[in-house]
């Protein structure tokens, strides 16, 4: 009996083995937490189509748009662990737990990272009627009228509210937060001169800054931009200051390893294509693939670093 039972184990063992090396045999559902048509629908897309061609099963991008994306991520949270649900997220991921506790999934323990896709910093931007020119000027007008200033952002949570908040702290500052529904109402209250000064995309405001609307006087990148390359860095004035937005790509916690490499893989040898590059360097971000390993340290310090600054800044979800 303990044999056969032995046996028993051993087929069971040899037969998943055989499932992961398989893998995939079936469709793949790609969930992304936003509606269709924005950049994070359109860059899912790309890579789906890229590892249905690779692997010849089809992976199927499915839009689950809700709560700032927590609803996608609770529901490949739940999914089973077998490569056969994965989700497309991006930098509100690692933020919306410390926004609302409420939630329901930990961007650290309920997934296993697969791979980072791209990476695009914010930009400083400021109408030409606030009148300074560098990030010097206008860190001393901010802190000379502690309160007086409005800047906007995309919303509360969003890459364009932290990045401010982020600076405000480092600098002993303080201005008023002006959320809108939306980047792109921000970026026409920017314009149009409604707040004076903003983060926002380096992708969505390059048109801006030819034109003459918007002046940009610093990047939150670590490096400065090969687009933008007169523009200087925020670390160059406050050491350390560093924000990206990322996305990337995750699995339920507990995806055997062999999955997760195989997708890894696959993704990276992607983005290392001509029509990859071409694509990204057209959306004006920066391809960042990644290990397993590497962008789980990115998950974890985002995590760490906003949940550290949304306390000290005492924001809530709304």
């Amino acid at each position: 009996m303990i044999a056969s039972f032995s046996l028993a184990l051993t087929g069971l063992g040899s037969s998943a083995i055989a499932q992961e090396s398989d893998y995939p045999n079936d469709l793949v559902r790609v969930v992304v937490g936003s509606s269709p048509g924005g950049t994070a629908d359109t860059v899912s897309r790309l890579i789906a189509d890229a590892l249905t061609e690779k692997f010849g099963q089809t992976f199927v991008v499915e839009n689950l748009p809700g709560a700032g994306g927590a609803l996608a991520a609770k529901t490949v949270k739940s999914a089973a662990p077998d490569g056969y649900t994965i989700q497309f997220i991006f930098s509100s991921f690692s933020i919306l737990p410390s926004l609302n506790p409420e939630v329901g999934y930990d961007p650290v323990s309920d997934f296993e990272p697969i791979a980072m896709v791209s990476s695009a910093p914010n930009l400083l931007l400021v109408h030409p009627s606030f009148e300074v020119s560098t990030l010097a000027e206008w860190i001393e007008k901010v802190k000379e009228s502690p309160g007086k200033f409005d800047y906007g952002s995309g919303g509360i949570g969003y890459s364009q509210h932290l990045s401010m908040e982020m600076l405000l702290q480092a600098m002993d500052g303080e201005a008023v937060h002006v959320p809108y529904t939306g980047s792109g109402n921000l970026l026409s209250a920017l314009i149009s001169g409604q707040v004076p000064f903003a983060f926002d995309t380096l992708t969505t405001a390059v048109p801006h800054i030819e034109s003459g609307a918007l002046i940009p006087l610093a990047i939150t990148s670590a490096e400065r931009s090969e687009i933008l390359p007169d523009v200087p860095t925020v670390a160059e004035e406050i050491p350390g200051y560093e924000l990206t937005a990322w996305n990337g790509f995750v699995a339920p916690a507990g995806t055997p390893r062999e999955i997760i490499v195989r997708l890894n893989e696959a993704i990276t040898e992607y983005l290392q294509t001509e029509k990859a590059k071409t694509f990204f360097a057209k959306l004006g971000t920066k391809i960042d693939a990644s290990t397993p390993e590497e962008f789980k340290a990115i998950i974890v310090g985002d995590y760490e670093k906003f949940a550290e600054v949304i306390e000290h800044a005492g924001i809530t979800a709304q």
